[in-house]
């Protein structure tokens, strides 16, 4: 038998990478579900031969926040043994050692090692939200997700159910929500009890989620009486911020909020019910407000004051989104899930019962997964004020729909940024100052729009501002004389942060997207969330071994987005050409492909999602593949190149790739460019530059996918 640091080294590069993502495994109520690879390891059927499992004897039981997950797995000779608690601690030190198997049959070894494992979360609360109100999911699809979840150690599925597009749910209670505001999309109460039921054998809780006060427009079509005037009469298939609310000086809304709560706190027994709060129009209440003669915060307190009452009423704990912390006193005990950022997080009012993280958690925005991994639940503290003696410059960029301003001070080797937008953004940044022999300064950070790069103007071209993998122009107007305007350090919310929330909107996912847009990425927040480390080296090698692993034991597809490709290319030939084209591309990141179909009037539920970026991953696999390899990538390069005639004849011949047919231009002048850098004698030049920044931009809500692996090789050059 090998020793236990000879099998360290075969199966993970880092002894303390053992347990971080958990592997799929059994379900916590029994052994119906041991994987094929454990089932060497139970009794045999004489009596000998094998080693015996021996789990806890534990009864079946409902998850709940602050339950004891941990677990001991020890392995020797003769037994493989799991303590835990709970059910729940029991199924994670099942997925444990499915993961230590599944890596050692993946190294070639057909045993595993006496040793010890002492594993728990660091956080209590590790979230999934699923929207199904935008564009509604099969059934069977979110019982699937159930394992996947179960999988990376995610607790707690957040289920969002109504918004304005749609009433997802059915009621008993009042009927006319599903029949009147569903589209005829709606999921029974007994489905929602089986997923109550497959959820908690798992270890997963549910949360539903009615969202209130704003976002309401499907409410409207079923109870006008409960919303501000004017109602809506029509239903809402647009995606975005709409003015309906509900009326909180109407009587009625509160008598029918008990009905909903009592009907739902039958179906879901967890003690937390989420809100919302995000996004209300405020057009509405502040009209309302001076009809009544009173201001906007007066009526936030009546509204709030109400919900507590009922949630007492009903033994339940109110989660909202983080601007309900700033319409009152919330209930006690109330949680507050932060979406907009880490100054949300930091200024959470006191008194709460915890704050949970969503901001930069946001799946559908289709960042990388080390973007996602980067962004760390705790909040550091505000970067100090720069020095006095600095230089200065405003910054105005364009940002798809939105108006991004900042101003910038250097001095030194260091940086300050103030960025707002017409979004959600405002933060303050102490970005990296990066070497840059071609432009005048460059700087690097993570904000919570995503990946951040800026350039300074050089003599004959202006700034560039790089989100994710997109890049546009930017204006930077020098100050003289601009003295900083730094906020005074606050303290952070003595709140407890609980964990946080990985988020999968709707509007660019439906069934066919569900589990590409979910994995591996939602692995890296599950990582995140479970043990919140500090390493980020081999991120990539552990996120692809988890995949394998899931794929193996068939909690995922190995191939999510098959469907989509065969309805882009029946012709087998034609379709494994274009997935070959597909490794060179990638879907627009942050909200660039959202706001490309805003431009275009094309952001609502009619919008099919059948494009070529709806069957791409976050991330190209050949990008990673290549990594710094010049010889891997003057093959591949050549390859590309002299596929580029078949690549655009099968553009040409579909009306539905025919779009994307001018990324094969920006493709041609790259493979050329990447030749250039790749050779012994490349040098950096501005013109090189220059053709980076211009290709990074959307064609078909795709970009190329080797930007920035060429950037790196330029900057390696420079």
């Amino acid at each position: 038998m090998p020793s236990v640091s000879a099998i360290t080294a075969a199966l993970l590069p880092q002894p303390q990478a053992l347990t971080p993502l958990p592997g799929p495994g059994p379900a916590a109520a029994g052994l119906r579900d041991v994987p094929a690879a454990l089932r060497a390891l139970l009794p045999a059927s004489d009596g000998g031969g094998a080693a015996r499992l021996v789990l806890p004897d534990l009864a079946p039981r409902l998850p709940q926040l602050g339950d004891d997950e941990s677990f001991r797995l020890r392995l020797t000779v003769d037994v493989v043994r799991i303590q835990a608690a709970t059910p729940a601690g029991v199924s994670h030190g099942l997925h444990a050692l499915s993961q230590l198997w599944h890596a050692a049959r993946e190294s070639g070894l057909d045993a595993l090692p006496a040793l010890q494992i002492d594993d728990g979360p660091r956080h209590p609360w590790r979230g999934l939200l699923v929207d199904v109100a935008r564009r509604g999911l099969p059934f069977d699809a979110l019982l699937q997700l159930l394992d996947g979840m179960a999988a990376a150690r995610l607790n707690v599925l957040h289920w969002h159910l109504t918004d304005d597009q749609a009433w997802r749910l059915e009621s008993r209670f009042e009927p006319r929500l599903h029949q009147r505001g569903s589209d005829g999309c709606f999921y029974t109460l007994d489905q929602a009890r089986r997923l109550v039921h497959e959820a908690a054998v798992r270890g997963i809780r549910v949360v539903p989620e009615l969202d209130l006060p704003g976002h309401c427009w499907a409410l409207g079509l079923a109870r006008p009486d409960l919303i501000c005037a004017p109602a809506a009469r029509e239903a809402q298939r647009g995606f975005g911020v709409f003015g309906a609310a509900v009326d909180p000086d109407a009587e009625a809304l509160y008598a029918w909020l008990d009905g909903m709560l009592a009907e739902w706190a039958e179906v879901f027994p967890d003690r937390f019910i989420h809100l919302g709060g995000d996004e209300l129009a405020p057009a509405a209440w502040a009209a309302l407000a001076a009809q009544r003669g009173c201001d906007v915060a007066a009526l936030q307190a009546r509204y709030m004051t109400q919900v507590g009452s009922l949630l007492r009423r009903h033994g339940r704990r109110l989660v909202a989104w983080d601007e309900m912390g700033q319409a009152g006193a919330l209930p006690p005990g109330s949680l507050l899930q932060c979406w907009r950022g880490g100054e949300a997080l930091r200024l959470a009012p006191q008194g709460l019962g915890g704050r949970l993280r969503s901001a930069g958690f946001y799946l559908d925005q289709i960042h990388p997964a080390a973007y996602h991994w980067r962004r760390p639940l705790r909040v550091p503290a505000r970067p100090d004020a720069p020095a006095a003696d600095v230089r200065a410059w405003d910054l105005q960029a364009q940002v798809g729909a939105w108006t991004v301003q900042g101003r910038l001070w250097l001095a030194g080797g260091q940086a300050r940024l103030h960025l707002r937008s017409t979004g959600t953004l405002d933060e303050w940044l102490a970005p990296h100052c990066v070497a840059d022999g071609l432009a005048p300064w460059r700087l690097r950070c993570d904000s919570d729009l995503g990946e951040l790069e800026f350039w300074g103007a050089t003599d004959g071209d202006t700034g560039w501002m790089r989100l994710g993998a997109l890049r546009q122009r930017c204006d930077w107007r020098p100050l003289h004389g601009a003295v900083p305007h730094w906020p005074a350090a606050e303290p952070v919310s003595p709140a407890p942060l609980l964990g946080g929330e990985a988020a999968l909107w709707a509007e660019l996912v439906e069934a066919p997207q569900l589990g590409l847009r979910c994995w591996p990425r939602a692995l890296a927040v599950a990582e995140r969330l479970w043990s919140d480390p500090a390493d980020e080296r081999d991120l990539d090698a552990r996120l692809a071994a988890a995949q394998r692993w899931l794929v193996a034991t068939g909690r995922i597809e190995a191939d999510p987005a098959a469907v989509l490709w065969s309805a882009l290319c029946p012709d087998a030939a034609d379709r494994a050409r274009l997935r070959a084209l597909a490794l060179w591309l990638e879907p627009g990141s942050g909200y660039g492909r959202q706001h490309a179909k805003k431009r275009a009037g094309r952001y609502h539920q009619g919008e099919p999602l059948d494009r070529l970026a709806d069957a791409l991953p976050a991330e190209s696999p050949l990008m990673v593949a290549l990594g710094d390899d010049g010889a891997a990538w003057r093959v591949a390069l050549l390859q590309a190149r002299a596929a580029l005639p078949a690549w655009r004849a099968l553009l040409a011949a579909s009306p539905r790739l025919a779009p994307a047919l001018p990324l094969l231009d920006v493709l041609a002048g790259l493979f050329q460019l990447g030749l250039l850098l790749w050779t012994d004698a490349a040098r950096a030049s501005a013109a090189a530059q220059r053709r980076l920044h211009e290709a990074a931009a959307l064609v078909d809500e795709m970009l190329p996918a080797l930007v920035q692996p060429l950037q790196r090789r330029l900057d390696a050059l420079a």
